[in-house]
């Protein structure tokens, strides 16, 4: 009887404790650059490489966004000039995978970065030109938790 109970409340407690780690997702919804600033869409393609393993960004050495995982995007409102954006796992101890710079991303402009899957769970930035960066955007979705 005593196992039961034990069992039982740890179940509960483990409910509890996953309910903080639900996320919603949402179909990609293109969205507009307002006239003061850039828009860049990060997003990961889906792939079988590092499928459960959420990555995030850090912009300009400061702000860090996310969580990025398989099949998603995040859009990135910046203002206008450079943008330096880094991706690392967010397990621990947090690992960079890869740094790219925009020197000058333009007011009203849409741009397009892809975190690129590669051999043994290496990812790249790759920056995107619009038409295949669009194309590849739509088909996933942007996820947040609640």
């Amino acid at each position: 009887m005593f196992q039961k109970s034990v069992l039982l409340c740890s179940l509960i407690i483990a409910a509890v404790a996953l309910q903080g780690c639900v996320m919603s997702s949402t179909p990609f919804q293109a969205q507009q650059a307002l006239s003061d600033e850039a828009l860049v869409y990060l997003y990961r393609p889906e792939s079988l490489i590092s499928r459960g393993i959420h990555f995030s960004a850090i912009l300009n050495d400061k702000e860090s966004i996310g969580p990025l995982i398989n099949n998603a995007y995040i859009p990135i409102h910046a203002k206008p000039g450079a943008l330096k954006v880094v991706l690392q796992k967010n397990s621990f101890p947090k690992s960079t995978l890869d740094t790219t710079v925009y020197d000058n991303l333009e007011s009203g402009k849409i741009y397009y970065l892809k975190a690129n899957p590669g051999l043994f769970g290496a990812y790249t930035l790759v920056k995107m030109e619009t038409a295949v960066g669009k194309a590849e955007v739509s088909s996933t979705s942007y996820y947040q938790s609640k």
